[in-house]
């Protein structure tokens, strides 16, 4: 154990996530490893490691579909009190599984989604992250927590702003014209939104601020108004 640990660790600082992939189909231990790492979110190796359970996922989904399921079992459990801990990073990691196959995990979309009114806000970052993953392969699967992403829209976490935005756009084509024309309001209003997050992508973190985040939204909604 002590060695998978030390190898997933010199994998994550160097990115080296196809090397995990194939570190997981081979121990199923991997996947618990992964976990422990990816609460350290403030870290690239946590974020890769969230990233790499993604990735491992799509790989497993197959021949480890049960297994995968008591994975998110085990990390919806994180989220309660009666867990003894918290888990950080259950709402992305959930999310990343359930977007390899949204169909199959169709049933964990709105327990994700119901965790963004538990009395911890500190998850509210993760679970609208969480449902903009499962937006790219199966929007209609996050469509019925519309009011969730616009609630999400004014949170008071810079954060949530942000990934609320990424996933309005990710919704594409499901929103309809009049729900479009909401949504441009509530957008416009973070154009002045001065506040930076650091967001994950490509590897490494990236500073984005909420105005920014707004503006190209805002631009893609007037896209889709001229179509």
């Amino acid at each position: 154990m002590h060695n998978l640990k030390k190898t997933t660790q010199q994998l994550l600082e160097s990115n080296d996530l196809a090397a995990i992939v194939e570190l997981a189909e081979e121990h199923r231990r991997e996947l618990n490893l992964l976990v422990r790492f990816a609460y350290a979110k403030e870290t690239l190796s946590g974020w890769r490691a969230i990233k790499a359970i993604g990735l491992a996922a799509k790989a497993l989904i197959t021949r480890e579909y049960e297994f995968l399921r008591e994975v998110t079992r085990k990390l919806f459990w994180s989220l309660s009190d009666e867990s003894g801990g918290i888990g950080w990073s259950a709402p992305e990691l959930i999310g990343e599984i359930v977007s390899v196959d949204p169909g199959r995990f169709s049933d964990l979309v709105p327990m994700l989604a119901s965790v963004y009114d538990i009395e911890e806000t500190t998850f509210r970052p993760g679970v609208l992250y969480a449902l903009g993953r499962i937006a790219e392969t199966s929007p209609e699967r996050v469509m019925p927590h519309q009011e969730l992403l616009r609630r999400g829209l004014s949170d008071l976490d810079p954060l949530s702003r942000v990934h609320a935005l990424e996933a309005v756009r990710k919704m594409g084509s499901e929103w309809k014209r009049e729900d479009r024309e909401g949504l441009r309001v509530s957008i416009e209003r973070l154009l002045a939104d001065r506040n930076e997050v650091w967001i994950y992508r490509e590897g490494g973190f990236e500073g984005v601020q909420v105005k920014e985040a707004a503006q190209e939204v805002l631009e893609w909604l007037n896209a889709k108004q001229e179509l």
